[in-house]
């Protein structure tokens, strides 16, 4: 599935990628204009119009919205969608592009995971964690993985739509429709996320009503680690993020580029056991920290500077200061 919104470049970047493994069936989502953008019925039109590309034999499904439901309903109601007529579908948004090499990939872990209920999501990007720490295995098992290109199964997902019912309707002009609804309180299972950082996140984000810093994507990780459930992160960066630019709606960050592609090397190398790799999922809360920690957003609201912002990113992210944070968390879980 694919899903789309007002940048008809990335689009079809990402579905000349999707055209190489010519997929029998697919879905398109794309959401509709927003009232106080005149820019965006034109861009909105022309991202649809991508889609006419598509010119080999498959199975087309299209779901339009006519009016904008912004981010979260149209992931999520789209999600719903699919997944109300397939069992399993791997899901890029506009602005991921997977390497070839993500549809085999994807495809077999679907098909050897698909009956373990303890695997809920198959993740395409590895949000720079060492390929080191994989310990010579091509994934390893994490609480939570990047949805920059990904893959599930209806049952997981209806799962997660089952305690998580928000429904984006608006019940007035002025209802947003999209305010965080669970039926039961999201608690982490123990020994789901190994440092402080990343259970404080977590925490907040299962009670936050703050749908721009917790979105849909950490609704879902929530429900995950409620269930004690795991991800399957890649050793190697197979969906690269083109999505930080100017025209981004959540993700505009001057200067930030995403790691670039690095192709699965088949057969796939896979771990001895199907438990938490704590090593990658340190480095993946500690990755979450440095771009979305309290840090980062006091220094987003500090710096203003594009160039500025670039400069101290580059030093958060450098090496020496990676190591530190690795050896600061080390220290944390002693205590």
């Amino acid at each position: 599935m694919l899903i789309a919104f007002n940048r008809p470049h990335l689009a079809r970047r990402t579905l000349a990628a999707i055209r190489e493994a010519a997929p029998e069936r697919v879905f398109l989502i794309a959401d509709g204009p927003r009232a106080d953008r005149p820019d965006d019925a034109a861009l909105c039109a022309e991202t649809r119009a991508v889609f006419d590309e598509i010119d080999w034999p498959c199975q087309v499904e299209r779901r339009f919205s006519e009016v904008n439901l912004g981010v979260e309903g149209n992931v999520e109601l789209g999600l719903d969608w699919v997944f109300a007529q397939v069992p399993e579908a791997l899901v890029f948004e506009d602005d991921c592009t997977p390497d070839p090499t993500f549809f085999p990939y994807a495809e077999e872990l679907l098909e050897r995971y698909r009956d373990d209920d303890r695997v809920w999501q198959i993740a395409g990007n590895r949000h720079g964690v060492p390929p080191r720490l994989y310990k010579g295995n091509s994934y390893a098992f994490s609480t939570w993985a990047s949805v920059w290109g990904w893959a599930t199964w209806a049952d997981r997902w209806q799962r997660h739509r089952a305690v998580f019912t928000r429904d984006h309707v608006r019940r007035s002009p002025t209802d947003a429709g999209d305010a965080p609804v669970r039926t039961v309180p999201a608690v982490p299972a123990p020994g789901t996320l190994v440092t402080r950082a990343g259970q404080r996140h977590f925490t907040e984000a299962a009670a936050s009503d703050d749908v721009v810093t917790h979105g849909w994507d950490k609704h879902w990780w929530v429900t995950i680690m409620s269930e004690g459930g795991l991800c399957i992160a890649p050793a190697g960066n197979l969906v690269v993020n083109g999505g930080f630019g100017a025209d981004a709606t959540h993700g505009y960050s001057p200067g930030r580029e995403d790691d670039p592609a690095e192709p699965m090397q088949f057969p796939l190398r896979h771990p001895a056991e199907v438990a938490l790799d704590v090593d990658v999922e340190r480095e993946l809360e500690l990755h979450l920290n440095r771009v979305g920690g309290p840090a980062a957003r006091i220094a987003r609201r500090l710096i203003k500077s594009p160039r500025l912002r670039r400069a101290a990113r580059a030093a958060v992210n450098s090496r020496p200061a990676k190591s530190a944070a690795r050896a600061a968390a080390r220290m944390t879980q002693r205590s």
